[in-house]
């Protein structure tokens, strides 16, 4: 079952246009799963079956929304979801939250959600997430948030990713995209942030797009970052 009436941590990030469904995913139920997409977890343990059940229970019922019904949603070669091709969308969980976001491909050219505990990074893979710069700038942050800027680094540089992967299959690691913060701003008791992202690597991203500006939210126990990119000609 799906509650609609808990508070949302994407919502407030994202386009009205954009639609979005969120639950936690032990409420998931992996009989919905089709056989297609159940041989693609047949070998997860029930923590993962669940995530994925969530995602794709998710999914369905906003692509049903969108009149873009499917039988399955199954993951290609790099486990990036088929989506129709009028259709770009974004899935994305953690133990507590599964959130899943589509949108008519007219209005953008990729979509990326990410969501993590809002928990502090161990400071030794700091240096794997943050550039040099980065941890430079973060002299910038509101103290209080500082504990955060490790996990929100690393969460929108996956939410950046996951918008423009699909589109163009090129790794990237975390050195390679630069964030630059900025708007930070109290929000409910926690925080809201929005980033431009410097992909430094060209051929990654859309063409003339290598600055991507991203939002961020800290709520509900959770930190939730989106980019939506805008819509190629």
């Amino acid at each position: 079952m799906i509650d609609v009436d808990a508070p949302s941590l994407f919502r407030p990030l994202l386009p009205e246009a954009v639609r979005l469904a969120e639950m936690p995913p032990d409420r998931a139920d992996p009989a919905v799963l089709a056989a297609e997409e159940l041989q693609q977890v047949a070998r997860a343990v029930p923590k993962r079956r669940l995530e994925f059940a969530a995602g794709r229970q998710l999914a369905r019922r906003l692509l049903d929304d969108m009149g873009q019904g499917i039988e399955a949603l199954p993951g290609d070669a790099d486990r990036v979801p088929r989506w129709p091709q009028a259709v770009v969308g974004s899935i994305t969980h953690c133990r507590s939250l599964c959130a899943v976001a589509v949108a008519p491909r007219t209005l953008s050219a990729g979509i990326g959600l990410d969501v993590e505990p809002a928990e502090p990074m161990k400071p030794e893979l700091l240096p794997q997430i943050l550039r040099e710069s980065e941890f430079a700038r973060l002299r910038d942050w509101p103290h209080r948030w500082r504990d955060l800027a490790g996990i929100l680094t690393f969460s929108a540089k996956e939410a950046l990713y996951k918008s423009i992967y699909p589109a163009h299959r090129v790794f990237l690691d975390f050195q390679d995209v630069e964030l630059h913060w900025s708007g930070f701003a109290p929000d409910e008791g926690g925080l809201f942030a929005t980033f431009e992202a410097h992909v430094r690597v060209p051929q990654a991203t859309f063409p003339g797009m290598t600055r991507i500006a991203g939002r961020a939210r800290v709520a509900h126990g959770h930190v939730g970052t989106v980019v939506v990119v805008p819509p190629q000609a």
